[in-house]
């Protein structure tokens, strides 16, 4: 009975933890504004080889590479893409939209690509 009760807890913490991770990266799948992130380029140095793809018609791809932009040094990282049947399969040199947070792109870069800025709500009075 106790193990039960204790494993449910642990559960649940678990399950709080990764909520609470999820929320604070707004820009997952480009959701919210990005805040806190910069758009950077991931130069491709090295790439898996193409597999077959799977039931959904999608292969995963590892590549590494130089991420260069704003607010760091050029870092060296390596990830995985997920792509559908049909995209074109990165090769070494080709560039990838990244975010990053500045000073931390080797910890915190995602491929994608920041949202544009939202429109402002007053025309600038400086423009005319």
């Amino acid at each position: 009975m106790w193990i039960a009760i204790t494993i449910a807890a642990l559960l649940a913490v678990l399950a709080v933890v990764m909520i609470m991770q999820m929320r604070g990266r707004p820009v997952g799948g480009m959701r919210g504004t990005g805040a806190g992130f910069v758009q950077g380029t991931l130069t491709v140095t090295g790439v898996s080889d193409r597999p077959d793809g799977d039931s959904k018609g999608q292969s995963f791809c590892t590549v590494s590479g130089t991420i260069v932009g704003p607010g760091t040094e050029p870092a060296e990282v390596y990830g995985t893409m997920v792509l559908d049947d049909g995209q074109p399969w990165p090769q070494i040199g080709s560039d990838h939209p990244v975010v990053y947070k500045p000073g931390k792109a080797v910890s915190s870069w995602q491929f994608g690509e920041l949202p544009p800025p939202a429109p402002l709500d007053h025309p600038d009075p400086f423009t005319k």
